[in-house]
């Protein structure tokens, strides 16, 4: 007897990755930050995306840097992980400040 096969919902992102952008370092810093604190406290991405209510795609491009992370989610982050907001820019150096 063979049990059939439930096709799975399929969830799209709200993120559209623009590749001709190149990523920011700043970006990439703090979801580098955001995946240390969170992988810290023994959270999967499917929990923590969850816990905030986003897509578990939208996290993974956050903790990429691809994707930057605004503000009030950031926020949020910070709460759900314990940690003040400039957690996640502590140790970061300027990108260029030609840029600015």
């Amino acid at each position: 007897m063979f049990a059939s096969v439930i096709p799975h919902k399929r969830v799209q992102s709200a993120i559209i990755v623009d590749s001709s952008e190149p990523m920011s370092l700043v970006d990439g810093w703090i979801g580098s930050r955001v995946r240390v604190k969170r992988t810290s406290r023994g959270m999967s991405q499917q929990e923590f995306s969850k816990l905030l209510g986003i897509d578990q795609n939208d996290l993974a491009a956050f903790e990429a840097g691809v994707e930057r992370i605004k503000a009030n989610l950031l926020f949020r982050i910070a709460k759900s992980l314990d940690v003040q907001p400039d957690y996640f820019f502590r140790g970061y150096v300027e990108e260029n400040a030609k840029a600015l």
